[in-house]
């Protein structure tokens, strides 16, 4: 075995000698021959050729092995330390003060070598064993740091510590190395010092920016250690006017990285440290009161929070609740925690992180209030907090509800839900906390509810009586079909705990009666004349909610109609008009039919209908529009087919959309007005033809904008100005 290692490390420097035959030797294969190179304060990158170096069995760092190596000189540009990137783990360096010199420093990879002289000539040698000297990884960086005047106690730089933060830069790379303790071991390390007044009597927070920074804060030179520890340090009890000392190390392997600053800011100590010394405020129910606060001068304390023990800072308040009812804390973060109480080392109501929503506190009752975070978060922002009393509510249960009325006419209604009590119950489909109140009101027809409550979290539930069956329950805006007029209905407002303060505090609500032409069967007739323009006014809120198709086919909606029907007086064409895109038709030559001969959005024309023939005209909209009392009537005429004119969708172009400013209007056939329509039908532009509209006063949301021609043909695009 032992004959076959040595044949196998034979054959292998033959290999590597041939190698050399064929490519011969790097230049700077010895250190008489030693590649110059300049280095500087910042990083520089150099590649190796090793590979062909020749093979020597001489000494590496401590032990003697088959060697390959090249070697460079450079002259050290500054007083200080040297730190070379070894990119890798087979990459081996010693430093020398001469050829056949004193060896410096050797090692494996990375090395970060001290003591070094301005203007000083030095041999670098870079080596691996034979066994590695074909691997990647060809290359190291290098660079000088330059010796750093706060390197010891006696040096201190100084620096000025404020009430708000400030940052300083520093140079580590250039420190002595010393074997010496850090916060609790001892190892070689870099470090740097600081001097400080303390301005107030209060803490000091250090932001350290990255792990690899190290902080101990002393009381002298020589004297006290007042804290010690890794990253970002939070100390407490510090003196006004005080002198302190503040060291900064990091271990000599993270001496070059980057990250080299620190934050610092001091905080003044607080006069409501305590429950006994709580800041007096003042609670409203009219509007939400806010409160800044200064929690990074509190005493650190290793306390109970809400469930568990860690080092806290706290703050209190206490106020006297104006109302019987329930408090809001806008939290603003959730780094901010609030536990209530009903007394100083009384019992605890409520805890939480960020906002909360506690109910059930008295009128004239002092409450104990505490603020408070976790060490590590002392320093952050968002230093304060809302709070306001929501009063009890009257209609809190369904037995206790407020009556209200409900007529064709939408009336609003505003709420007080704040003020409702929390209870864990049954939304619309699962248990959650909620607040809600009670509303009952008699139908005044047969027919349709609408609900428009303006927000999503406004949820609104429909019942028949109380503890009676669920009509219909759901989220924003409503609408119940099939009531019976004279009945008395009991309605649900909630909101989940977490939205109970939340503003649109109010909602619509209007009945609409049985449209007596909901039904093909029961179509409502009107007369067609040639040559004139019929206008059919209708009223859709009350017809029946049906799941069924528009002019999509094959897919299904939930969709409210009324019909007509008419006879034909001549063989031709219809045009209809519908005012608005929420408006759609559907033409039928058979009440039992199934196809239409047209289903349209809005504005079509309908060829080839003969005379004297019945036709019935389907008029939908999706139930989400079906309260929309904007637009309910459309207009309805014979023209000639053969001659039309058409107009449509196809011949116009409009450009942005959505848009901020301008709406251009492309059109391949002319066209005499433009108008403009809020989307609740209110006209707000109308002009004569032009290619652009200026839109750039308007208020974001959907409008709708109308091009007519003069055969008083329109074309409707739905704009998004945003």
């Amino acid at each position: 075995m032992q004959i076959t290692n040595i044949m196998k490390q034979f054959y292998l420097i033959l290999c590597l000698a041939s190698l050399q035959i064929t490519f011969g030797q790097p230049a700077n294969d010895n250190c008489a021959n030693a590649e110059l190179i300049t280095i500087d304060t910042s990083l520089t990158s150099f590649t190796f050729e090793i590979v062909d170096a020749s093979v020597n069995n001489e000494l590496g760092c401590t032990t003697t092995d088959d060697y390959v190596d090249v070697w460079y000189e450079f002259t050290m540009p500054v007083n200080g330390n040297l730190y070379i990137n070894g990119v890798s783990s087979w990459n081996n360096f010693a430093l020398y003060d001469a050829c056949n010199g004193n060896i410096i420093q050797c090692g494996t990879n990375s090395q970060f070598i001290s003591g070094l002289t301005s203007g000083t000539n030095y041999k670098l040698r870079v080596f691996r064993t034979v066994a590695l000297a074909g691997n990647g990884f060809t290359s190291f960086g290098i660079q000088a740091f330059e010796e750093v005047t706060n390197d010891t106690c006696a040096t201190a730089a100084p620096i000025t510590v404020a009430t708000e933060a400030i940052s300083y830069d520093f140079n580590i790379g250039g420190a002595e190395v010393l074997n010496e303790i850090g916060c609790d071991s001892t190892e070689d390390y870099v470090d740097i010092w600081y001097e400080f007044t303390m301005p107030v009597t209060g803490n000091l927070h250090i932001n350290g920016t990255t792990s690899w920074n190290n902080f101990a804060l002393f009381d002298a030179c020589n004297g006290n250690r007042i804290k010690c520890g890794t990253n970002s340090q939070f100390i407490s009890g510090l003196t006004s006017g005080t002198n302190y000392k503040l060291r900064v190390f990091r271990s000599v392997t993270l001496a070059d990285n980057g990250f080299t600053s620190f934050g610092i800011q001091a905080f003044e100590e607080v006069t409501n440290d305590t429950c006994a010394t709580a800041e007096p405020i003042t609670v409203e129910i009219i509007e939400e009161l806010t409160y800044d606060f200064n929690i990074g001068g509190a005493q650190m304390l290793n306390e109970v929070g809400c469930d568990s023990t860690e080092d806290y800072v706290d703050i209190w308040y206490e106020f006297t609740m104006p109302v019987n009812g329930n408090l809001y804390i806008n939290g603003f973060t959730s780094w901010n925690n609030f536990a209530l109480y009903d007394a100083c080392n009384g019992n605890r109501i409520q805890c939480g992180t960020n906002s909360q929503f506690i109910s059930g506190l008295t009128n004239g009752t002092n409450y104990k209030l505490r603020v408070f975070r976790t060490v590590a978060l002392a320093d952050n922002a968002f230093t304060s907090f809302g709070v306001k009393a929501f009063e009890e509510v009257t209609n809190d249960t369904c037995a206790a509800p407020e009556t209200i009325t409900v007529t064709t006419e939408a009336l609003t209604y505003s709420f007080n839900i704040g003020g409702a009590e929390v209870l864990n119950e049954v939304g619309c489909d699962s248990t959650e906390d909620y607040v809600d109140i009670w509303h009952e009101f008699t139908m005044p027809v047969n027919g349709n509810l609408y609900i428009n409550s303006a927000t999503s979290w406004n949820n609104f539930a429909l019942y028949d009586a109380c503890n009676g069956n669920l009509i219909q329950c759901g989220t924003n805006n409503q609408f119940i079909s099939g009531l019976t007029s004279g009945t008395n209905y009991k309605l649900r407002v909630f909101r989940t705990v977490a939205l109970a303060d939340n503003s649109f505090t109010s909602f619509d609500i209007q009945a609409f009666e049985d449209a007596t032409n909901d039904t093909c069967a029961a179509a409502e007739t009107f007369t067609l004349t040639e040559g004139t323009i019929t206008t059919i006014n209708f009223e859709i809120g009350g017809a029946t909610v049906n799941n069924e198709t528009g002019c999509t086919t094959g897919i299904n909606e939930d969709y409210v109609d009324v019909w007509y029907s008419f006879e034909m007086p001549l063989n031709g064409a219809i045009e209809i008009d519908g005012n608005t895109t929420w408006n759609n038709f559907a033409i039928f030559d058979d009440c039992m039919g199934n196809t239409s001969l047209a289903c349209f959005e809005e504005s079509g024309t309908v060829t080839n209908l003969s005379a004297n023939g019945t036709y019935w005209i389907r008029v939908f909209r999706t139930i989400d529009l079906a309260d929309n009392t904007a637009n309910t009537s459309f207009n309805i005429s014979i023209t000639n087919s053969l001659s039309t004119t058409t107009f449509t969708k196809a011949d116009v172009r409009v450009f942005p959309n959505p848009t901020n400013n301008i709406i251009n209007i492309h059109s391949n056939k002319s066209f005499d007005t433009l108008e403009l329509y809020t989307i609740q039908g209110k006209k707000i532009i109308s002009v004569k033809s032009q290619n652009k509209l200026s839109i750039d006063s308007l208020e974001s949301g959907i409008y709708i904008l109308k091009i007519k021609s003069q055969q008083n043909k329109q074309v409707v695009k739905r704009i998004v100005i945003n």
